[in-house]
């Protein structure tokens, strides 16, 4: 069983070098009133009631991170959110810290901090029911908004990180059933 964790950071790593896996609802890309919506479920970000990057989470952030140097120079706004279970203000601070490390993160690779924002929202602008499992997960995410930004301008490279996270996170979930 000590292997599996291993074995899941060495597929992380070579998964890194795939293109276009299928899409999924861990990461999502949508084009919103505000700009383009990069959207990642707690799950490839953080563990449970943590604000430490995961590893998946720091490839996930190379790849946004290139995507912001190289392909749109837009102001970014990074909005943490977290389900309805614990106290409010428990829960707001965690979203904010949350959305602070995804910040630092993309300074540690070159963004600007002049480019970003960053703010915590807890459990104020739930998604989903946060009644059921299903809803609460949707509820627990992190949302970098490209504002004023038009998925067309950025180009396929969106879909490739949505599809590529995807790959990473069935895996890790059959890996651990």
């Amino acid at each position: 069983m000590r292997w599996k964790p291993l074995l899941a950071l060495l597929l992380l790593t070579v998964l890194s070098a795939c293109a276009t896996p299928p899409a999924s609802r861990d990461v999502t890309i949508t084009q919103t009133a505000r700009g383009v919506e990069i959207r990642s479920s707690d799950i490839i970000l953080f563990d449970s009631g943590k604000a430490d990057i995961k590893p998946a989470g720091q490839v996930f952030l190379d790849r946004v991170a290139s995507i912001l140097t190289h392909r749109t120079h837009q102001p970014v706004s990074i909005e943490g959110h977290t389900d309805n279970i614990g106290p409010p203000d428990l829960n707001r601070d965690l979203s904010e810290l949350r959305a602070l490390a995804v910040m630092k993160g993309l300074l540690d690779r070159g963004v600007p901090k002049a480019r970003m924002r960053y703010v915590g929202y807890g459990m104020s602008r739930p998604i989903a029911d946060n009644s059921t499992m299903e809803g609460r997960q949707l509820n627990r995410r992190t949302e970098i908004i490209i504002l004023n930004e038009r998925k067309e301008n950025i180009g396929s490279v969106l879909d490739d990180l949505a599809g590529f996270f995807s790959g990473v996170v069935q895996f890790g979930k059959n890996l651990l059933n």
